[in-house]
C-alpha cells in the first residue's frame, strides 16, 4: 500500500540502503548478490528472492552457490555475475551504505527514515501512513 499510495504517485521517493547485519555470516554476500544482480537490472528480483528464501541460505556454507543459482534462475549473465561476486565489485558500495546508515543512526534492520523520523523494525502500514502524512503536511506537499 505504501508503494501504491505514495511512491507510484510521486509523493514519496523510496531509497534503499544496504545494511547487512555483521552477526549474520552470509549477510554481506547476500547484499553483494543483490548488488551484482543490480548491475544487470535485477536488484529487486534478487533482493526479494534472497529475503523469501532466507531459510535456504542463512547459515549455509554453500550460500554463494545458492545465490548463483538464483542468478541463473533469473537468466543473468553468469560470467558477469560470478566475476562481480568473486571480485567483490560491490563491496565498497555496500560499505558506503553501511557507513551512511550508521551515520544517521541506523543500528538494525529493517529501519526506515521518513523525513526526519526513524522507524525501526517491521511496522504496520498505519504507522508509515501517519509518518508520511505528517511529513507531507510539514513540507507543505499535501
Amino acid at each position: 500500500m505504501i508503494a501504491e499510495n505514495y511512491i507510484v504517485t510521486g509523493k514519496v521517493v523510496y531509497i534503499f540502503k544496504n545494511y547487512p547485519l555483521p552477526f549474520h555470516e552470509q549477510s554481506i554476500p547476500a547484499a553483494e548478490a543483490a548488488e551484482c544482480a543490480a548491475l544487470q537490472g535485477h536488484f529487486w528480483p534478487m533482493h526479494d528472492m534472497i529475503f523469501e528464501k532466507q531459510a535456504e541460505w542463512s547459515g549455509n556454507a554453500r550460500a554463494l552457490d545458492i545465490f548463483a543459482g538464483y542468478a541463473e534462475e533469473m537468466g543473468l549473465d553468469m560470467d558477469a555475475f560470478l566475476a562481480c561476486m568473486g571480485e567483490h565489485q560491490r563491496a565498497e558500495f555496500i560499505q558506503n551504505d553501511i557507513a551512511y546508515s550508521e551515520g544517521i543512526g541506523v543500528s538494525a534492520t529493517p529501519s526506515f527514515i521518513v523525513y526526519q523520523w526513524g522507524l525501526r523494525g517491521a511496522q504496520p502500514f498505519e504507522v508509515f501512513e501517519q509518518a508520511i502524512e505528517q511529513a507531507l503536511t510539514e513540507l507543505g506537499e499535501q
